[in-house]
């Protein structure tokens, strides 16, 4: 019994146990390790309830594994778990094997203690973050949050020209002052501009 109403909690994710409670499993978070590349697997936690669910689900589940009629599978479960609340009142814990085990709490309630899964099932995979340049994503930039579109025309702006006349002024004024100086040099000081004095 201990094996079908494991693979029952595992396939359904909740599992009613007659006269005990109910046991449900919550899937953890995935965490994510960037540093590393991968992603930790989510691991799932088995939580008990000392609240009574319908059991119909699990009696027929029992009595097709185990071609039985649904009379001895109501029988047989009701007997398992007189067993485990006998174990518990007698020796203050109770395994389910390859699930966990109840213990006796304080004030006479049933704790649940989840057995630790194999690590087989817990292995992190490897991840690669893939980012494709023509799909629209979200950038944390500082503490806004921007997309990729954005901060492409940011940085994609042209710089703005700007106005460089005094540049032009200062080569033409250059040139003016070299024609002037070439000027007087080859006429040797003969100006045509008036009377020359010759000494």
């Amino acid at each position: 019994m201990h094996q079908l109403i494991a693979s029952y909690l595992f396939q359904n994710k909740t599992c009613p146990l007659p006269g005990l409670g109910t046991l449900s499993i919550h899937t953890g978070r995935a965490e994510t390790d960037f540093s590393n590349h991968r992603i930790t697997a989510p691991e799932p936690v088995i939580e008990f309830k000392e609240r009574e669910t319908s059991a119909t689900g699990l009696l027929n589940y029992v009595a097709h594994k185990t071609n039985s009629d649904q009379h001895e599978v109501t029988e047989a479960l009701d007997h398992f778990c007189d067993h485990l609340k006998n174990e518990i009142s007698v020796h203050s814990k109770a395994v389910l094997a390859g699930v966990g085990s109840f213990v006796a709490g304080h004030n006479g309630n049933i704790i649940f203690e989840q057995a630790a899964l194999p690590a087989v099932f817990l292995n992190p995979v490897t991840a690669e973050r893939v980012i494709h340049p023509k799909t629209e994503h979200t950038i944390l930039v500082g503490d806004k949050e921007m997309t990729n579109r954005i901060m492409t025309e940011y940085f994609n702006i042209a710089p703005s020209v700007k106005d460089k006349w005094w540049i032009w002024a200062i080569v033409l004024g250059l040139i003016g002052l070299l024609i002037l100086l070439y000027y007087f040099t080859a006429t040797n000081g003969i100006s045509l501009f008036g009377n020359s004095i010759k000494i």
